[in-house]
């Protein structure tokens, strides 16, 4: 940590000594921020007194203008428009979604069926349907990690699957798959993030928010990498680190303390159902929210479905009829009064990441009135190649959210810095910028993701230890090295090559062949013919 805060002191001196006297004061709410962030690892705090920082400064110093500033030009103008109150809506709609969801018990069921012995076969199995339980949760990292915790932990006691395995598979399959999916109860507040950062551009005809969200997913190496990681390490039993010793070791004596609940399989329509409403009424919502003419359906209307202003009705009102039919699902002589109750808890679990969404949203329009971004994009423009921006904006999103663990957190403080220095980025040609602008919003989701992974204050990362019975600390010493590997490999491979010249897909394809390639080779028999401990069955 303390390392840490002395790099963010020298490289904001440096960014001060490069920058013009008369907009020095534009640097400092953001530095307040990044700094009392780091230091309490409270993101909240951080963005309340950036934000009031910067309402003082606009006001001339004023304590009181600066203040009233604050709650009219920050607060109150974050919670106007249908893109921030969608966004708050569907949030709500889709915590509430994921608690009746798992009351049901369908999920449950439709994972627990099988039967598994204590085999290298059987482990192997078990790891793949917890990664497919993963992906059947794509909707909310946190509901993914309790769900497969509660429901996969006796299953990987009984066939000899170490804890930390599990929840390394919880983690990685909960924020990377939620953050790249494009129903999640991240998504209403990433396209906020997107769209208030394209208010403020130079760009005569920016992309819809959406556009921008999907171009960005191929280039949001870190999310990608980690699930292909994933899956590699599970094909070729990859355990690097402590993992193989924690592995080795349930393999070998493995509990028998807990039973397996017994449920029947026919129960899984009770979440089957609601999750093809989500999904499908989302999806036609937006074709035929503003199609006036929906019939016959092509890929132009699509298109132009998903890139109009469809986006916040069709997310608020899919979830809410999803959450209906999840309701309706629930067993009992009275369903909606168990739904009631569900939905109040899981609305109420959103309740602190939204108020982190809307400080960002009034930090950021106070960075936008001091002008922060055009004075970071003055100080680097000529020390810093623009190719190399995603790269940057990449080490820094990963950093901060590792040592805060806070990914909403990390996206509320860099989105609107990112965006706003690379559009203020010296002689720079829109066609230049618009090809860019997807790099950049998926290098800061992506590192975003990397401290929810692996960083010791994270909820996501203490949430999946506790539902998998493991101590936090162990989690994030198993964990370390496959997060690491897969954000070396982003950073060197996906916006290094691009930082070179080359083209994002040829980052994509080089590092996905280096991610596949060191679980294998590690997993190939060594030398006299014996089997790698962790050679595929």
């Amino acid at each position: 940590m303390k390392f840490f805060l002395v790099v963010i002191a020298l490289a904001s001196a440096l960014l001060l000594a490069a920058s013009p006297w008369e907009n020095l004061a534009s640097l400092l709410p953001p530095l307040a921020a990044f700094v009392l962030v780091l230091v309490t690892r409270a993101a909240w705090l951080g963005l309340l007194t950036g934000g009031l920082c910067g309402a003082i400064l606009l006001a001339g110093g004023h304590l009181r203008e600066g203040m009233v500033r604050y709650m009219e030009d920050g607060i109150f103008a974050a919670l106007e428009g249908p893109w921030h109150i969608g966004a708050l809506l569907f949030t709500l709609l889709l915590g509430a979604f994921a608690a009746v969801l798992e009351r049901s018990g369908g999920l449950a069921a439709l994972f627990q069926g099988g039967a598994f012995e204590a085999s290298p076969t059987a482990r192997k199995k078990l790891q793949f349907s917890a990664l497919g339980a993963g992906f059947v949760c794509f909707f909310d990292g946190l509901a993914n990690s309790l769900l497969l915790g509660r429901v996969m932990k006796p299953l990987a006691d009984r066939v000899g699957v170490s804890r930390v395995k599990l929840a390394y598979i919880a983690d990685s399959t909960g924020s990377a798959l939620a953050c790249i999916a494009f129903i999640s109860t991240w998504i209403a507040s990433q396209l906020s993030y997107i769209q208030k950062g394209l208010e403020n551009s130079s760009l005569s005809s920016a992309p819809a928010a959406y556009a921008l969200f999907f171009q960005s997913i191929p280039v949001n190496f870190y999310c990608l990498f980690t699930l292909l990681l994933l899956l590699a390490s599970l094909y070729w039993q990859w355990n690097p680190g402590p993992m193989k010793r924690f592995e080795e070791s349930a393999a070998s004596a493995f509990f028998q303390d807990e039973a397996v609940p017994s449920l029947p399989r026919s129960q899984a329509w009770r979440a089957l159902l609601p999750l093809g409403v989500l999904a499908g009424g989302i999806v036609s919502l937006f074709y035929f929210w503003d199609q006036a003419q929906p019939f016959p359906v092509t890929l132009e209307k699509l298109r132009e479905g998903f890139s109009g202003s469809a986006g916040p009705y069709a997310l608020t009102v899919g979830s809410g009829l999803a959450l209906l039919v999840a309701s309706a699902c629930l067993p009992g002589p009275d369903p909606w009064k168990q739904a009631s109750e569900a939905a109040r808890e899981g609305a109420a679990a959103f309740l602190s990441p939204l108020l982190i969404l809307v400080l960002a949203w009034a930090f950021g329009n106070m960075l936008s009135g001091l002008g922060t971004a055009e004075t970071l994009a003055a100080a680097l423009g000529d020390r810093l190649p623009l190719a190399w921006f995603p790269a940057l904006v990449f080490t820094l999103a990963a950093c901060t959210s590792f040592f805060t663990g806070s990914s909403w957190g990390t996206m509320g403080l860099l989105m609107p810095l990112a965006l706003g220095s690379l559009f203020a980025f010296g002689d720079t040609s829109e066609g230049e910028l618009l090809a860019l602008l997807p790099a950049v919003i998926g290098a800061v989701f992506g590192g975003a993701v990397f401290g929810d992974h692996c960083s010791p204050f994270s909820d996501t990362t203490i949430v999946s230890a506790i539902a998998c019975g493991v101590e936090p600390m162990d989690h994030v010493r198993t964990q370390l090295p496959y997060a690491l590997t897969a954000a070396g490999i982003s950073l060197a491979l996906g916006y290094g090559s691009m930082g070179l010249g080359g083209p994002a897909w040829l980052g994509l394809v080089l590092g996905s062949l280096v991610l596949v390639a060191i679980p294998w080779l590690a997993a190939k028999p060594k030398k006299g013919g014996e089997p790698s401990p962790t050679a595929p069955v």
